[in-house]
């Protein structure tokens, strides 16, 4: 509310104009105020809902923003597990090969190892065999 003293002291000190608290202008004053006071309010109730409107929106978009990253690190940790996966793969892969040529390089000496031992009891029975049989056919003769 307004101070119709002051009002009236300050219209004449910066315009030289006497008025009364009675006078019609006052009126005029009460209802510019009013008119004021509801354009006012209009207005901050217009900015509250536009701030409350503000407010949900950045609601939403934080939902969103939270939902797309939680989206792209499911997305990363799956690109990320098959990446580990096919190095597994890769790696049991080398690991397989590693052992079969291990394998094969200690089955070649034993398979030589077994072949000499075989070709030397067969030389062996092969003799033994001979000398048995000269013994028996009396051609070697006891000394």
């Amino acid at each position: 509310m307004y101070d119709p003293k002051r009002l009236v002291l300050e219209v004449a000190a910066r315009n030289g104009i006497r008025v009364e608290p009675g006078d019609p202008v006052f009126a005029f004053v009460t209802l510019s105020e009013l008119v004021l006071d509801e354009l006012a309010r209009r207005v901050l109730d217009d900015v509250g809902a536009r701030l409350a409107a503000f407010e949900e929106s950045i609601d939403k978009v934080d939902r969103r923003s939270g939902k797309l990253l939680a989206q792209e690190v499911r997305e990363a940790a799956a690109q990320i597990r098959a990446e580990l996966h096919k190095d597994i793969d890769e790696a049991g892969l080398k690991a397989a090969h590693l052992v079969f040529k291990v394998h094969q390089a200690h089955s070649r000496p034993a398979l030589i190892r077994w072949l000499c031992a075989g070709l030397i009891s067969a030389v062996g029975l092969f003799l033994a065999g001979l000398w048995v049989g000269a013994h028996c056919l009396g051609l070697l003769k006891a000394p």
